[in-house]
């Protein structure tokens, strides 16, 4: 009878155990995409098409900077139409500069916003399949966190099971 009670008194304090050592992880979002292979490939494809908008620009730049030199150093000898057609010119550059780099702002927020769409479920599913899979009862983000130990960061085998979606 005694050991009846001490069995199902250890019973009784099964689930009291396993909620004293909860299975508790970390992982960083924003590294565990940002090192995935689709990842990489958009933003590698991005950059190589906005390369020539971004030469465009610094070219505008620099004809600007030019233009702002010359009137520094020759504006006092030139004539005033002279001078003025300068002006006009540096002006329109500036407008032009202003207007591109306008657009490229806005296609590089929509190309971050469109990579956050798709990515955003699978960061989801590949944390909730691990979780599933090795038993961790909380996965909190390593950002909201003051100090965690490598051991509980689980961003590289996140990144692993992205990397493995299709």
């Amino acid at each position: 009878m005694k050991t009846t009670k001490t069995i199902f008194a250890a019973l009784l304090l099964l689930p009291a155990l396993a909620l004293a050592e909860p299975k508790i992880v970390v992982v960083d979002p924003e590294r565990a995409l940002g090192e995935t292979s689709e990842v990489k490939a958009r933003v590698e494809k991005f950059q190589s098409d906005m390369q020539g908008q971004e030469n465009k620009l610094r070219k505008l730049r620099d004809d600007i900077m030019k233009i702002e030199e010359r009137l520094q150093k020759e504006g006092v000898a030139m004539s005033r139409d002279q001078s003025q057609s300068l002006t006009d010119d540096r002006d329109a550059k500036m407008i032009e500069f202003r207007s591109l780099q306008q657009v490229l702002q806005q296609r590089l927020q929509q190309s971050q916003e469109e990579l956050q769409a798709a990515m955003s479920p699978k960061l989801e599913k590949a944390v909730t399949d691990l979780a599933k899979e090795k038993g961790y009862d909380l996965v909190l983000v390593k950002q909201a966190v003051l100090f965690s130990s490598a051991t509980v960061d689980i961003t590289a085998d996140v990144t692993k099971q992205i990397n493995l979606m299709k």
